[in-house]
């Protein structure tokens, strides 16, 4: 799926664009569906746009967002990035309100890598939401310099370590219309401003399979910390397609509950 140069490239700055990988007609259904989902855990309620509404798990809730699970382009990319053995880590749905600030969890030195797969319903620019990245943050050094960023801030209106505002620190961002789908690090730094209340942004996370009693420790010490992530929906315990139910091997081994949507 990916030339050695694009390995390259995420390898070296965290994040990847697979522009068009989604056809006009998916993105139509994945706003259908998701828009059904979103509107039936409100109970039937218009967004009021007061705070996010935030899903996990999501794609399980509907088919077509299900079956992307098991889609080629999706299982390529969790095994070219994170091997053929990657594990799911949980799939989310999010109606955004206001700026994300930036943020990339403590942990870029973690053992495992974990990637986000999104994906955007609505075309999206620097200044109206569109994700932006500090490319190469996700590597830690010593000292980490970004580590004043990675604390996310209680107060982002006065916050400027760098006697700047967040939306003026130098990024990379990923200006993209629906169909583009962005892979990313997850201990990349990112943030977005400019965004309308209710902006569609869904993902879908995967990981490397720990197998060092580090790795191990490491994921059973997150999947104490989480309420959703880490657990193995039962549709896909169950699923009829075999890299479905692979990708939920590894939550199983590890004697991780399962949840039911």
């Amino acid at each position: 799926m990916f030339a050695k140069e694009q390995i390259r490239f995420f390898e070296t700055f965290g994040f990847i664009v697979l522009r068009g990988l989604m056809k006009p007609d998916e993105m139509d259904l994945m706003t259908k569906e998701s828009e059904g989902i979103m509107r039936e855990l409100r109970g039937d309620k218009d967004f009021d746009g007061k705070t996010r509404q935030a899903v996990q798990p999501f794609f399980e809730r509907r088919p077509f967002l299900h079956s992307l699970l098991g889609d080629d382009r999706i299982n390529d990319i969790g095994e070219e990035l994170c091997g053929p053995d990657f594990v799911l880590d949980g799939t989310e749905g999010n109606l955004h309100v206001g700026d994300t600030q930036w943020h990339g969890p403590f942990g870029g030195w973690e053992p495992l890598r974990w990637i986000k797969i999104g994906f955007y319903t609505e075309s999206l620019k620097k200044d109206t939401g569109c994700l932006r990245f500090i490319p190469g943050s996700h590597l830690i050094g010593d000292p980490d310099y970004y580590s004043i960023l990675r604390e996310n801030p209680k107060d982002p209106e006065t916050f400027r370590p760098f006697g700047v505002t967040a939306s003026e620190i130098p990024c990379y961002p990923v200006e993209c219309e629906p169909g583009d789908v962005i892979v990313f690090v997850e201990t990349l730094l990112h943030s977005s401003f400019g965004g309308r209340t209710g902006r569609h942004q869904h993902a879908i996370n995967f990981f490397q399979k720990p197998k060092t009693q580090q790795q191990i420790n490491h994921v059973k010490q997150m999947y104490a910390q989480s309420t959703y992530s880490l657990r193995a929906p039962i549709s896909n315990i169950d699923s009829s397609v075999p890299r479905i139910r692979r990708m939920v091997e590894g939550l199983l081994e590890l004697g991780f509950d399962s949840i039911d949507v």
